[in-house]
């Protein structure tokens, strides 16, 4: 009930205020109880043209409920003048509602009327100034407050859309320097299956043909047979030895690879969004495997990834520390941070990269946005050789 009044606050004073002023002209008719009736009659058609426009009952709002509201006010004014002043007082504010502020104050004549009808002015005067500033507060001043409200709302609106639109191109370009580092990648396995084949080709093809006289010589010519043996023998052994050096030379290096990704990311930021970056990397003799430089190449992207879509930062620092026994990453921002932070997908992934090779993940978002990740060596070799064992028994 309460939550109905304060949200049809104005409908409810204007229909209070329009009975208490037809009960004062009925009670103030007491001596002709027919009059008393007439004027609770004009009222109350006095109280459906003027109030049923201000609820949601009435769809078409046009001038007719205007009219009708005039009509029964003029009525009044003849009939009682006692509270036909006041209705038609509320006729000229509903009629100028729509018009500057200035204009309500005309709902002063009342008070020359008062004075021909010799009504106590200073009543009317007083009942004028509260009509006007009830009207002002509800016409202007809230009627300001809800305008601005809708289009606050929809500036949020437009700024909500524009956030997802720029999530949604930080995205693609994130993924689209992603697959070119990966197109790289590639690249550089081709040309180690370009170095095969050219190296080893003519090799192995030339040690098939030998083996194919030697199979044809083996009863009649053993001695030939033999020699041919030996010859493919040594080619094949010459042709391992190829293949080590090649893929000694040719073997992509993660570590460079990453590194040069992450070069890339950070160059990105700056270009584009003119974020300050930093990557900071102890050398160290320990090597690391190529799945823990996966692990921290990958959720490096999508700890800037985040940074670009939610921290409002302008700087981001990775740190690589290259210990005996672990890799410590650390990704950090100057964003605003969080006081709670909604692990989605992103952060989830993080997580279980790090989970699968028994690292350990924290994520602070106090004074910005830091993730740390600790990385043992062993594991990491671990699992590489567990994979490498299921390739190759594949």
């Amino acid at each position: 009930m309460e939550s109905r009044i304060r949200n049809n606050y104005f409908v409810f004073v204007k229909t209070m205020g329009i009975i208490a002023l037809a009960f004062v002209g009925a009670f103030s008719s007491l001596d002709d109880p027919s009059a008393g009736g007439v004027a609770l009659l004009i009222s109350a058609v006095f109280l459906f043209f003027a109030v049923m426009p201000e609820t949601d009952a009435v769809r078409h709002k046009g001038k007719i409920w205007l009219l009708g509201e005039g009509i029964a006010s003029v009525a009044a004014l003849f009939l009682f003048p006692s509270i036909g002043l006041y209705y038609t007082a509320i006729t000229y504010l509903d009629l100028v509602s729509g018009l500057p502020a200035p204009s309500y104050l005309g709902a002063l004549y009342v008070l020359p009327l008062a004075w021909k009808f010799d009504l106590p002015i200073r009543y009317y005067f007083v009942v004028a100034i509260l009509f006007i500033i009830i009207y002002y507060q509800h016409n202007k001043v809230i009627g300001w407050y809800e305008k601005t409200a809708r289009d606050n709302l929809l500036e949020e609106s437009r700024l909500k859309s524009d956030i997802e639109h720029t999530k949604v191109e930080h995205k693609d370009e994130l993924y689209k320097s992603r697959l070119q580092h990966e197109n790289e990648l590639l690249e550089e396995k081709g040309r180690i299956s370009q170095a095969l084949h050219d190296k080893l080709g003519h090799s192995i093809n030339g040690s098939l043909y030998k083996l194919e006289a030697a199979k044809v010589l083996i009863d009649k010519d053993p001695d030939k047979s033999g020699t041919i043996l030996q010859e493919v023998i040594d080619n094949l052994r010459g042709s391992m030895d190829e293949i080590r050096v090649i893929i000694r030379n040719e073997r992509p290096d993660k570590k460079r690879m990453a590194l040069k990704s992450l070069q890339a990311l950070l160059a990105e930021c700056e270009e584009e969004y003119g974020i300050k970056t930093s990557l900071n990397i102890s050398e160290s003799d320990r090597a690391v495997p190529e799945n823990i430089w996966e692990i921290i190449l990958d959720n490096a992207f999508e700890a800037v990834t985040n940074a670009l879509k939610y921290s409002g930062c302008d700087e981001i620092n990775i740190d690589i520390n290259i210990l005996k026994e672990v890799v410590r990453a650390t990704i950090k921002d100057n964003g605003k941070g969080a006081y709670n932070i909604e692990e989605g997908m992103g952060i989830q992934g993080m997580k279980s990269r790090v989970r699968k090779v028994k690292g350990y993940i924290d994520i602070d978002s106090v004074g910005g946005f830091t993730i740390n990740m600790i990385l043992p060596l062993t594991r990491g070799v671990q699992e590489e050789d567990n994979g490498s064992d299921k390739s190759s028994d594949s």
